[in-house]
């Protein structure tokens, strides 16, 4: 379901890295969930700041790896997004705009026992 709904277009199950002099960095595959890459957030993530070269609306995906662990290392809270103003993984997504915006309305579509297995899923990374 993460896939059919294109969170994995920006939120990249699999990387692996290069070559590296040291063996066990080299060619490794591994599963951070994002791509590093910066992406258009839409105007409701726009905090009308710049960083480095990346405009307001602008945001480097996070990595998902350990999502399901933040809870209980923030005092039995979620506190998610570049500001830690969302609580939870559902709302995460709902903030989500500009080029996920599709992904955001897809989620939105699915029946509430998907959206729950979706949520379960994000919750064991």
């Amino acid at each position: 379901m993460f896939l059919d709904i294109s969170c994995g277009k920006c939120h990249v199950p699999q990387l692996q890295t290069g070559f590296s002099p040291i063996a066990p960095l080299s060619n490794k595959t591994f599963s951070p969930y994002t791509d590093l890459l910066l992406h258009d957030m839409g105007p409701g993530l726009n905090d009308g700041y710049t960083e480095g070269t990346a405009l307001p609306a602008e945001w480097r995906t996070p990595a998902l790896w350990g999502l399901g662990l933040s809870k209980n290392s923030q005092g039995g809270n979620y506190f998610l997004m570049h500001d830690g103003r969302v609580t939870s993984i559902e709302q995460a997504i709902l903030m989500h705009g500009g080029e996920a915006e599709q992904s955001k309305n897809s989620f939105q579509q699915l029946k509430a026992t998907d959206k729950a297995k979706l949520i379960k899923f994000l919750e064991s990374l």
